[in-house]
Order: structure tokens, then sequence, then C-alpha cells
């Protein structure tokens, strides 16, 4: 159990929400770990090369990557971060001097970063959110999934025995990632399938082999009907990771039979893991990517809708489930045709400006209203009293917020609730230098996008070492997006390059006004 340190706490519970799958898109990871940007930099600079990507692309990367370096001391000491600036700040090619020393010193940081970060939090006290932030992404980027995640951090920061601190945490957390990846036997079975040729590969079973195997490993279980088997050795660091990679492998096989056989090859739902008792469902689940503003104003059942709006609907949908390719191909399409208007033809990527700034305006109010909720939850005081009686998320953002103004909003005793009040609390006393950073971060994570989308697209590349972590981040800030987009389009027949631009005026208004944020925002949002 971790210590009753107050910072080690909340840290704690931020690498909770970070990790948890079902926690809202204002409270989730926007961004990767930094080492994984450093192997995405090399990736990018390799596609450059090819022409897949431009170089004012890359230097985004590379200057973002460097601010980043100099305050993070999981890779290493000042001297040492300096080191990286320096290799970072250059102009590198594929094989060149700058492009192999940044490498050496990648494979130096990756199995010494969260150590790195133990010592540091041994020797003085660092901000929560940044600390669970570089923590919790660096462990999903070296392949551990969220849910194997939250139950690691579960278990040590809530229920072991011993009492940690959070630099011993971190320590816990460098050797589970220094794990090798287990070795999963799965056998998926077929509900349909050509016939198999005589000479095959060995993971294709046909339905007396399917039977046997069966028969093996799960003697208990009934028999199911199936035409065959799919047999895989996967390497993952957890069941979880295992059964994604089981289902990736699955989607390119049937993509592959859809367009080159006349017959079919069809997957049961479930497969059958070593070790397991049961059978396991590997079917993704979606990614919350939430657009609701169309239920909500009952435009969701009219035929034709703007016609904007339609295609970038459209084009959204893989982005919920579909296959990682036709996800990142087709929301990047949808940002486009949302949002690149007369004279953007060929700065394309202003669409990841825009979107973040959008993104940013309705940051504010969820969280307000978030916030709002959990106090009238929690409390019988005036203000509680005063939320369950208003009628519009617009009206109750503006009286909370007006509340904690006023400081008649007490601390929450739970953690969650607590330290997000405290992020709005520093929001709304410093607009000028926090909404930036917002900004900042929500644009990285769209411009992550754009990289991906180009990397598919001109390169044929698929299998990006950041397109994983990009899926994870960015879906639900696409889906927070587009809904702020459709309810303006809806509610008020406001194009989105207008509400764009609505959207830049409104942010640069909140730094100097003396209005409630959510009152400059409330038309926006």
């Amino acid at each position: 159990m971790l210590d009753d340190n107050q910072r080690h706490l909340y840290t704690a519970q931020r690498m909770l929400d970070f990790a948890a799958a079902a926690t809202p898109w204002h409270r989730r990871l926007w961004r990767l770990g930094a080492v994984l940007e450093l192997t995405e930099l090399l990736e990018a600079v390799s596609a450059r090369a090819l022409g897949a990507l431009a170089e004012s692309s890359v230097k985004y990367l590379g200057e973002g990557l460097a601010k980043r370096i100099q305050r993070d001391p999981g890779l290493g000491s000042p001297a040492e971060r300096g080191q990286l600036i320096k290799h970072v700040n250059r102009t590198m090619q594929v094989g060149g001097h700058d492009w192999v020393a940044l490498n050496i010193l990648l494979q130096e940081s990756r199995p010494r970063y969260l150590s790195r970060w133990a010592d540091h939090l041994r020797k003085e006290e660092a901000d929560c959110e940044p600390t669970a932030r570089a923590i919790v992404s660096h462990v999903l980027d070296q392949g551990y999934s969220q849910e194997a995640t939250h139950k690691w951090l579960t278990y040590h920061i809530k229920y072991e025995t011993t009492k940690i601190t959070l630099g011993d945490l971190c320590d816990e957390a460098q050797s589970l990632i220094n794990r090798l990846p287990i070795r999963f036997d799965i056998l998926v079975p077929l509900t349909a399938c050509p016939p198999l040729p005589e000479a095959r590969p060995d993971c294709w079973l046909d339905s007396s082999q399917t039977a046997e195997w069966l028969q093996c490993w799960f003697p208990s279980r009934p028999s199911i009907r199936q035409a065959g088997g799919l047999l895989l050795e996967l390497d993952a660091k957890d069941k979880y990771s295992a059964l994604k990679k089981a289902g990736s492998e699955v989607d390119k096989l049937a993509s592959r039979f859809q367009v080159g056989a006349r017959q079919r090859l069809e997957f049961h739902p479930t497969l059958y893991m070593i070790g397991e008792p049961e059978p396991l469902d590997y079917i993704g689940g979606p990614r919350r990517v939430e657009v609701h503003a169309l239920e909500q104003t009952k435009e969701i059942f009219r035929i034709r809708l703007d016609p904007q709006i339609d295609a970038a609907l459209e084009l959204l949908q893989p982005l919920d489930r579909g296959t990682p390719a036709a996800a990142i191909a087709g929301s990047w399409a949808a940002l486009e045709a949302l949002l690149v208007g007369p004279g953007d033809t060929s700065n394309r990527v202003v669409a990841a400006t825009r979107m973040a700034r959008i993104v940013a305006c309705s940051y504010v109010t969820s969280e307000l209203l978030s916030l709002a909720q959990a106090h009238a939850s929690m409390r019988d005081d005036l203000v509680s009293r005063k939320l369950r009686s208003i009628g519009t998320d617009r009206e109750k953002a503006i009286f909370f917020e007006e509340a904690i103004r006023s400081n008649v909003v007490d601390d929450f005793a739970r953690s969650g609730p607590q330290i997000a009040l405290q992020r709005i609390r520093s929001l709304i006393a410093n607009p000028g230098a926090i909404l930036p950073r917002i900004v900042n971060q929500l644009e990285d994570a769209f411009r992550r996008l754009y990289r991906q989308r180009n990397l598919i697209v001109h390169a044929g590349q698929t299998a990006s070492v950041a397109l994983d972590g990009t899926l994870r981040t960015v879906s639900p800030l696409v889906g927070a997006g587009v809904d702020r987009v459709v309810q303006a389009s809806a509610l008020h027949s406001i194009p989105a390059v207008m509400f764009a631009a609505s959207t830049e005026i409104r942010l640069a208004q909140a730094a100097f006004s003396v209005k409630c944020l959510s009152e400059v925002f409330s038309d926006h949002t």
C-alpha cells in the first residue's frame, strides 16, 4: 500500500485515472511517453527520407521533444538530457552520426527510465500530474495493456500489505517492464473456411485436429461447432495484450480472404488460451469515440444533415472499432473535411491546430460539469441544492465556476474529484498561462494523428511504433471535438470553419476576460 504522503496519494490517483479504460476523455492520457516519442522521432526521420513526411512535420516533433526532455528526470541528469537535446535539435539523416548517437542513448535510457524517476522522487517532490503521466504512459508504451496496468497499480497502491513510497513503486514498475514477454498459445476456432490445402502452415488446423486440440487442453468444455482452427503462438506482456494481438491477426486474415478469395473465412468470436479455464472474447471494444450531440438534439433521425457533417461522420465510423489503418486514415479525413477551408489546401495540418482549440474549450466545460455533478451527489449544501435545480449544462457550469471563484466550494474527501478541483482552480487563477499548455498538448495529439495518417497513406506503413498509442490517446479526443462541431451545426447552423474561428477568438478572450471561463465558452460549448 502506498504511504500516506498526500502528494503521493494524489499522484497514485492520477496514475489509476490514466490507466483506466473508462476514464472520461478530459481526464485521460493525451500523449505518449518520452521514450516512445524519441523512437517515433527516429521513425519520422526515416519516413522523411522516403518522402512520406515533410521536413516541417519532423521539425515540429523534434522541437516539442527537446522541451519535454529538458524537464524529464527519467531521461537522466541535466547533462545527460542536454546530450539528448543536442542530437534531437540537429537535422538527422538515417545512418548519420546524430541518428546513430540518438539510437545509442535511447537504448541506454529505456531500461533505466523509471529507475531514474524513482531516484528523483526520493530526492525531491514532483508535481503529481506530470509524474503520473510519465510513469503510466511509459508502462503502456512498453506493451502492457490498460487492463493489466490498472490491476497492477490497484494492487500496489491499495492492497499490498507492505507500505511503499512512490519511488519504490517506480522501481517495481521498472522491474515489471524489464520482464521478458510471455509466450501465449492460442486457438481461434473457424466457423467458415475454404478447403485447406494439403501442404499448409502448421498453424492451420482442420476440424478433426481442432477437436483433438480442444479435447486435449479443454476436456471439460462442451464441444463447439467449428470448421477448423487457427493456432497462434504470440509473445505479449500480459493476457489482454495477447488478446489484442490475436484480434489483429484475425482482422488481417479476414481482410485478406475477403478480397483475395471467393469463399468465406470466418472466425468464432471467442478463442481458447492455454492456462485460461474459459474461452475468452478477443474482439476489441470501442475506442471511446463519443459523438452524442446528434442524439441529444434528435438530429440523428434526419435523412440529410449538413454535407460536411454527413461526410465527417461516415469517415469517422472506423475510428471506434475499425482496423488501425482505417481508423487513422478515416479520422484524419474527417477532421480535414470539417476544418480545412478556403486557402488552407497547402497547409492541411492546420486542422490539428483548430481541433485542439475546439477540444480545449470543451475541456473547461466538461471538467466543470463533472465536478458540479460530483458536488451535487456528495453534498447537501446551498451549492448542491442550487445545482440540482438548474436545468441546463451551460447554467450549471457557469454557476459552479462562480461558486469556485467565490471560495464557497469545499475540498472533496475523495482524491479523484479533489485533484480535478485543484486543476480547475489553477486554471481559473491563471488562464493565460494554462490554456495555451492545454492547447499545445492537444495539438501534439492531433498532429501525431496526422503523421500516422501520412505514414499509412504515403508509405503504406501499418505497423508504426506509435500506431497503438495514437489510437489509445487520440480517439476520445477526436470524438469530443467532432461532438462540439456537430452540436454547433445541429443547434445553431454554424459551419465548422466558422466555429473554429470563433474558438480561436474565445481562447484569446479567456486569457484576459473578467467573466467566468465557462461563460466565455458558453456559446461555443
